[in-house]
């Protein structure tokens, strides 16, 4: 190997190289591009998020305050639940007595299970179609 390969060929080393380090600081700054896009993004979506909560959170105060609610709690306050009822049993809600028992003419029968088809392995099984005129 001479000198002039040597030396043609560390050039185009650097050359290599060189092209190599500016691909990745170009990359690098594209980066840094889009994060900052990104960033910038997502920073209107939260303020647009916060609108939207604060909105929300106005139009309920004033429909309580308003007396427009639909919510039947804070339409009559003195309507409440069933189930903080005291005076209801809730240990017998049906009555004392048990349900019958079933008797083996009054239980339902099983369905019958469906039995596979049996497996046709002969090749000529579609010739009995018209399409194969």
């Amino acid at each position: 190997m001479s000198a002039e390969d040597t030396a043609a060929m560390r050039a185009t080393l650097d050359g290599l190289v060189r092209e190599q380090s500016e691909r990745r600081a170009l990359r690098d700054q594209r980066a840094d591009e889009i994060k900052a896009s990104s960033q910038e993004f997502m920073t209107k979506q939260v303020q647009t998020a916060q609108r939207y909560v604060e909105h929300r959170r106005e139009l309920g105060q004033r429909k309580t305050k308003s007396g427009w609610s639909t919510d039947r709690s804070h339409a009559q306050p003195g309507n409440t639940s069933a189930f903080e009822d005291d005076s209801v049993d809730m240990a017998a809600p049906f009555g004392s007595e048990p349900p019958p028992v079933p008797t083996g003419r009054d239980t339902p029968r099983r369905a019958p299970r469906a039995r596979p088809a049996p497996a046709d392995d002969e090749d000529d099984a579609f010739l009995n179609n018209r399409w194969r005129d």
